[in-house]
């Protein structure tokens, strides 16, 4: 029997966001902020979650390692090389936002952004170990999680 796998760059940006999120909830001390655009920000990260979704396919169930055979390109990949992460951000931000919990607030910026880079980059190693030329062509050209200026 095989011994299961654990795929630390997903463990440790699963617990920054669950963390973020219990903080979140209570946090006794609340910003004065409309909860409304926090909603919005967690809609709008959903929504191009699934749009990413529909790109990515059975390639995001898995670990670090690229699952597909095919470097995708297209779609939000044209933009940036990690728009699944980015809407991640967009999401827990937007808890965070909607919870009016600065201290939430802090965590997305001290955990949550730092795990989803550590995840990004170990997936970036591992697409340049697997695509060679053609993954370091589309890294030249296209942002890390945000798009290229």
């Amino acid at each position: 029997m095989t011994e299961p796998k654990v795929d630390l760059p997903s463990l440790l940006m699963v617990l920054s966001f669950t963390s973020n999120l219990a903080v979140g909830f209570f946090d006794p001390y609340k910003i004065l902020f409309p909860k409304e655009i926090g909603l919005t920000l967690v809609i709008f990260g959903s929504l191009f979650f699934v749009y990413v979704l529909y790109y990515l396919r059975s390639g995001f169930f898995g670990e670090t390692e690229p699952k597909l055979d095919v470097l995708i390109t297209v779609g939000p990949y044209r933009v940036c090389r990690h728009p699944q992460y980015l809407s991640f951000l967009m999401m827990v931000l937007g808890f965070d936002l909607a919870l009016r919990s600065i201290i939430s607030i802090v965590f997305t910026f001290a955990l949550s952004l730092p795990s989803i880079s550590y995840r990004a980059k170990k997936e970036d190693a591992a697409l340049r170990n697997k695509f060679g030329e053609e993954w370091e062509k589309y890294a030249a050209e296209v942002g890390f999680l945000f798009p290229k200026l």
